[in-house]
């Protein structure tokens, strides 16, 4: 559960879809602030920073999108997560949302389970965030230190070159810095020799000080950039001022580093140029932290457009995909098909075993469906009990193949839902082809027209037309 001070913003007019926010987030044990209005939101962030921000997308004059630009261009609204939610219809531009900040969007109605599920993830990708914003602000402190650290050798050196009588003491403070920077540092000579390191750069390359001393950079700490053109040190040779990497090594327990590398080039007393100056990071925390949170956006998605009970995707990206193929169709003057189909007798069934029993026939007549269509179709859960495959590139006649697949193996499956009594499930179905004037609401209703004609004449058959 997130700490106390983990501040939640919900800017919402609307009493019922701000009340339901409300309660989700303090369930999670968020500390959540209410605002009715984006003028009083934008003053609470400026003074409280939360890294939650929830904003209602149906704001007069769209002060929502506003906000969330306004939210960006500060320098902790990078680290923030946006929700933008619809109260009512229309549903929100994804387009628009996305490019003025939002970081993820959700339409009316919001249903507990999926709110749930989503502040879940929002509270993973604010650990990353948080996390990311540290491994930053450490990079920037490591970068101003080799800053700091260049500053210092060309000073000694110019020093050493002015006063021959300080040279002693120039090579004292240089084996000082070594001995203090953070993170791994190396001197490299335009022979690719390390001419002088410190003991993190030992550790980091996995070496002892004799074997840095008798081989070269890429035997003592080699990388995928070794012997290409993005070398550093022939970068630096070509007169490249500031050369900024990030190299991958492999651990012998099979896990994975991340180093930072930044190099400069390092010049002898009259000016010319000796070799380069390397400072090594490592940045494993924070590109795993990236990583985690590429993998929580992913999961997002997969929430907004499958169905979680059956594995199919859901309604809307039902009508999304019958809108996108029957465009294709048409244009290129392709076939199209689909299918509709409902559960015989499915209110009985759950009236009389529980919804627990009917939760199951739903995922199996899931399985069901997805097993018997290719990888370019598109099987769906349109509502409750019924659902549609889109079959692109395939006529009617070749879709009753496809259906009638569907109904024999979902009439052989066996349910036992309660002591041992074994019962089996049918399933209607409609089948259509798309038609040279149709619209996808023509279409669509005329497989739903079919499917209630097979439910007439009898259940357990397809009806075509």
């Amino acid at each position: 559960m997130p700490e106390p001070q983990q501040k939640i913003l919900i800017i919402e007019d609307h009493d019922e879809t701000r009340q339901a926010l409300t309660e989700s987030a303090l369930a999670f044990g968020f500390n959540v602030e209410v605002c009715d209005s984006c003028a009083a939101g934008w003053t609470f962030f400026q003074k409280e920073f939360p890294r939650l921000v929830i904003i209602e997308w149906h704001m007069p004059d769209e002060a929502g999108l506003t906000l969330c630009q306004q939210i960006r261009h500060t320098t902790k609204g990078n680290y923030c997560t946006i929700l933008m939610v619809a109260n009512q219809a229309p549903a929100i531009n994804q387009t628009k949302a996305l490019m003025s900040g939002a970081s993820y969007c959700m339409d009316r109605p919001v249903k507990e389970a999926t709110l749930a599920d989503w502040l879940s993830i929002a509270k993973h990708g604010m650990d990353d965030l948080l996390a990311i914003e540290q491994d930053v602000a450490k990079i920037d402190q490591y970068k101003q230190e080799l800053e700091d650290v260049n500053d210092q050798l060309e000073s000694s050196i110019e020093r050493a070159n002015q006063l021959a009588m300080e040279a002693e003491k120039a090579y004292v403070e240089i084996n000082q810095i070594f001995k203090t920077v953070s993170g791994g540092i190396a001197l490299i000579s335009k022979d690719c020799e390390v001419i002088r390191h410190n003991e993190t750069f030992l550790t980091m390359a996995g070496a002892t000080a004799a074997e840095a001393k008798n081989r070269k950079c890429y035997e003592t700490f080699h990388s995928c950039l070794c012997d290409t053109p993005e070398c550093p040190l022939t970068k630096i040779t070509h007169g490249q001022k500031r050369v900024e990497s990030q190299v991958e090594k492999d651990l012998p327990n099979g896990e994975k580093i991340y180093y930072s590398i930044t190099s400069t080039p390092f010049h002898g007393l009259v000016g010319e140029l000796l070799g380069m100056v390397e400072h090594i990071t490592d940045i494993t925390t924070r590109v795993q932290a990236e990583q985690a949170l590429k993998e929580s956006e992913v999961r997002y998605k997969e929430l907004s457009i499958v169905d979680e009970l059956t594995g199919l995707f859901n309604k809307r990206h039902f009508n999304e995909t019958l809108r996108q193929e029957s465009d294709r169709a048409a244009r290129y003057d392709h076939p199209l098909s689909m299918i509709i189909m409902d559960i015989d007798n499915f209110k009985h069934f759950n009236d009389t075993y529980g919804h627990a029993e009917g939760d199951r026939v739903l995922a199996v007549m899931g399985q069901v469906v997805a097993n018997a269509i290719r990888t370019t179709d598109r099987g769906n859960r349109y509502g409750g009990e019924e659902f549609t495959v889109i079959l692109p590139d395939t006529t009617g006649n070749d879709a009753i193949t496809v259906a009638e697949r569907i109904r024999q193996n979902f009439a052989a499956h066996d349910f036992y839902p309660r002591n041992g009594e074994r019962v089996n499930k049918t399933v209607s179905l409609g089948i259509t082809e798309l038609q040279a004037d149709d619209t996808p609401n023509s279409f669509l209703k005329r497989a739903d027209k079919n499917l209630y004609q097979a439910k007439e004449s009898g259940k357990n058959r397809y009806v075509i037309g």
